[in-house]
């Protein structure tokens, strides 16, 4: 009896699997995502991979990049739809454009940025980052997060240089010399330490700052295909169901999707939290980072904002209305 269960149950996936390409060539709605090389974005990739899109009726097209500022860039620039990034290139656009919302959070973490630093430098400590070069991704988290954990530490951001350096030259930099520091978010931070070795340090964590990372829509899609952005959270809702229930399943999926190494994945997994959420805790975390925006003179435009206004919930309260807080 096992091989004709056997043959059943493959006999029903085939016609679910047809069904859902029949689906998506006849009548299926076209959307680009711009996401982010990064384990914060897992769920949009296991949406692809099981196939939350195309049963969604979404013919979704994915356009990788680094960083979640290159992904808003994408959305600003009209050649994506909806980027997945952190709240603060969210904050450093809004000065100039308000061209766009953010949907929905669906990742949390309080780890995902690290200090690495050079241990030809003598910086095994914070306050010895003093009188030296750091490397940080200017107008993002990796910047936000360096000024933060000074503070924090009691140091004066202004004691130290910081140089703008490019996520996918972190390493370099940092080996070669050109910065004794980076601050950089993952898995970058974990391929410097693995590329070093004994030449790196990691600088503990302070827990200082919780990024959120955001679906972020253009503008012209709000309001006028709010169906399908109902449809997009719908499938990352599912895949972020996925990642509860089977995690190594999920991990081995990103480890795949990213060619990260076990040891890697193992090590991030607690300082994430996937979970679709729109609550005000956004709203006062990018109200603090436009004050130090400004403050810092990286506040580029005559805007000035209002994020109430640059949050659109009513896909994310159609697919998850308890996952929507008050916001004012």
């Amino acid at each position: 009896m096992k091989p004709v269960v056997f043959s059943l149950m493959s006999f029903h996936a085939l016609c679910l699997s047809l069904w859902i390409g029949l689906t998506t060539a006849a009548g299926a709605e076209s959307l680009t995502l711009a996401v982010s090389r990064t384990p914060l974005s897992l769920p949009l990739y296991i949406a692809q991979s099981n196939g939350y899109f195309a049963a969604e009726g979404l013919e979704v097209k994915i356009n990788e990049c680094l960083g979640g500022h290159r992904c808003l860039r994408q959305v600003l620039d009209g050649q994506a739809d909806v980027a997945t990034t952190g709240e603060l290139p969210v904050v450093m656009n809004s000065f100039s454009s308000s061209d766009y919302a953010v949907i929905g959070t669906f990742t949390k973490s309080s780890d995902d940025i690290k200090l690495v630093t050079n241990a030809r430098a003598g910086i095994r400590a914070p306050a010895q980052l003093v009188g030296k070069r750091v490397g940080a991704i200017k107008g993002t988290a990796s910047e936000f997060f360096l000024e933060l954990y000074l503070l924090t530490a009691g140091l004066d951001p202004q004691s130290l240089s910081i140089v703008d350096v490019q996520p996918e030259d972190m390493v370099q930099a940092l080996q070669s010399g050109k910065v004794d520091a980076i601050s950089v978010w993952q898995p970058f931070g974990y391929q410097a330490l693995k590329a070093m070795g004994a030449g790196a340090t990691l600088l503990p964590s302070n827990n200082a700052y919780i990024q959120t990372f955001n679906l972020v829509s253009h503008r012209k899609l709000v309001g006028t295909r709010d169906t399908t952005l109902t449809k997009l959270l719908t499938a990352v809702e599912r895949a972020e169901r996925f990642i509860q229930e089977h995690p190594a399943d999920a991990k081995r999926l990103l480890m795949q999707r990213l060619a990260l190494e076990q040891d890697f994945v193992d090590s991030v997994w607690p300082g994430l939290r996937y979970r679709l959420v729109l609550d005000q805790a956004l709203l006062v975390t990018m109200e603090g980072e436009a004050r130090w925006a400004r403050r810092e003179g990286h506040a580029v435009g005559p805007l000035k904002p209002n994020f109430l206004q640059l949050v659109h919930s009513a896909p994310l309260h159609t697919v998850k209305p308890d996952a929507v807080a008050t916001l004012r």
